[in-house]
């Protein structure tokens, strides 16, 4: 069961300090418990990552670019607003 918003956001903003990016399932597996699906926390890290996005506190990378999280689908990762690309899997 996803943990309240606050929690997610603080897991999102420790994680995305200091790394050049990081993959939302990262931040989901750390978010879930013992034995937890952790991909019940997808949706709501995308959510909330987008207002943090909004209030300029991260940005959403895809293809070593940034990109807006409005209609994003597929892979993308979470850094802090400085980051000259991060790292992408695709």
């Amino acid at each position: 069961m996803p943990q309240p918003d606050q929690q997610i956001e603080q897991e999102i903003l420790r994680q995305i300090s200091g790394a050049k990016s990081v993959a939302p399932r990262d931040i989901a597996v750390a978010l879930a418990q013992d034995g937890e699906d952790w991909r019940g926390y997808l949706k709501p890290i995308k959510s909330i990552a987008a207002v943090l996005s909004t209030a300029g506190k991260l940005v959403f990378v895809r293809k070593r670019k940034i990109v807006s999280p409005e209609g994003l689908k597929g892979v993308y990762r979470l850094a802090t607003p400085d980051v000259q690309g991060g790292q992408d899997d695709e």
